[in-house]
């Protein structure tokens, strides 16, 4: 394994770094907004298997002086044959998909980042009001924790809602937030941050192109999810079911781009305002509609920029060529970065999708 990387390995309730892992291979991802995952290979006879219990122990991907991944051991395997180990991690995030919102959570008027903090430090790391809501208390967080966004949610105990589904949920209705954890050293202890970003992603003057910086060995055009007509229904049956629609009108009649009329629907029955079914339905027309132009790009193995230099949430530039000519110059966001390492080197991949889904468009004209 390259001599940059480590993999340290530390307990989960309490942060003490245990050690390092001899890893032979590895790789991992980190996504935006959700869990990303990571595997390693160990040799079975170098290492003392009775600390690795799945959730007992935190382990970090370290790259030079950066910690790149965290997330808890859930599972691993031996072969006997190879005499090595397999072990499959989930990012931090993951855990608080565990959780549940077990007491009422009535916000009116707060910001979205608060609901959030408040959310999981009370039903998911144990440092909040409730002192019998037991948890790892492993992130920190963002001064304010604020996004300029202010929402009305209430959340039912008898409801039993996930608290990472209640999360995700906020963060993807129009006008969200994106969200993702950061690890770093501070001191001798590695610090879980969660932080805040705006849906566009965040600006930054990266400029990738195919054969100079990156290899861009596709470009796919996509219209299979594009919308013109979105509905999306909420709390309640029949006649007094809320529902809201959101149109993008120009496409059906602007002739130099008419398209007939795509529709989709979506249910949310836990909300019970038409204010966040409208959110909904903005998202999915904003979301859909253009064609979705996706390049396929991969990072050159030693090179700048490498997996330190990027990561979920950032805007960047994307300029590949066929023959010389510029066939796309486009903004894009990076939603996953995936990284696999072996004897044969680093390989690095981002997913991307344009920054103009995150725009608003249409109206809620009526249907």
């Amino acid at each position: 394994m390259a001599e940059q990387y480590r993999v340290i390995f530390a307990e989960f309730m309490s942060g003490d770094i245990w050690g390092e892992l001899p890893v032979t291979d590895l790789s991992f991802s980190r996504v935006l907004n959700a869990p990303g995952s990571a595997t390693f290979k160990i040799s079975t006879s170098d290492f003392d298997w009775s600390a690795l219990q799945p959730w007992r122990v935190l382990v970090y991907i370290q790259r030079g002086q950066q910690i790149l991944w965290g997330g808890p051991l859930v599972a691993y395997s031996f072969d006997l044959g190879a005499e090595e180990a397999t072990l499959n991690c989930v990012s931090l995030w993951a855990y608080y998909r565990r959780r549940l919102i077990t007491y009422d959570a009535v916000f009116t008027q707060r910001d979205q980042g608060a609901i959030v903090k408040t959310l999981v430090q009370d039903f998911g790391d144990g440092n909040g009001q409730y002192a019998w809501n037991t948890g790892p208390k492993a992130l920190t967080w963002d001064t304010s924790a604020t996004t300029g966004v202010l929402r009305d949610r209430t959340y039912r105990a008898y409801e039993r809602k996930g608290l990472g589904q209640v999360v995700e949920d906020l963060s993807g209705v129009s006008g969200g937030f994106d969200f993702w954890i950061d690890h770093y050293w501070f001191g001798s202890r590695i610090v879980n941050a969660f932080r805040f970003g705006s849906p566009s992603g965040s600006p930054t003057d990266l400029l990738l192109e195919h054969a100079a910086n990156c290899d861009i060995p596709t470009v796919s055009v996509d219209g299979t999810n594009m919308v013109t007509e979105a509905v999306v229904t909420g709390g309640g049956e029949a006649e007094n079911q809320l529902t809201a629609w959101w149109y993008n009108l120009p496409f059906e009649g602007d002739p130099s781009r008419r398209i007939p009329r795509l529709s989709a629907a979506q249910s949310r029955q836990d909300v019970i305002t038409t204010a966040t079914l409208t959110g909904y339905a903005q998202q999915m027309i904003s979301e859909g509609s253009t064609p979705v132009v996706i390049p396929a790009v991969r990072l050159y193995p030693g090179r700048y920029p490498g997996p330190g230099d990027v990561q979920p949430g950032q805007q960047i530039r994307v300029r590949p060529r066929i023959g010389g000519r510029l066939v796309l110059n486009g903004l894009y966001k990076i939603t996953e970065l995936s990284v696999r390492l072996t004897d044969g080197g680093e390989e690095t991949a981002l997913s991307l999708v344009p920054v103009e889904v995150f725009a608003s468009v249409g109206s809620a004209a009526s249907p």
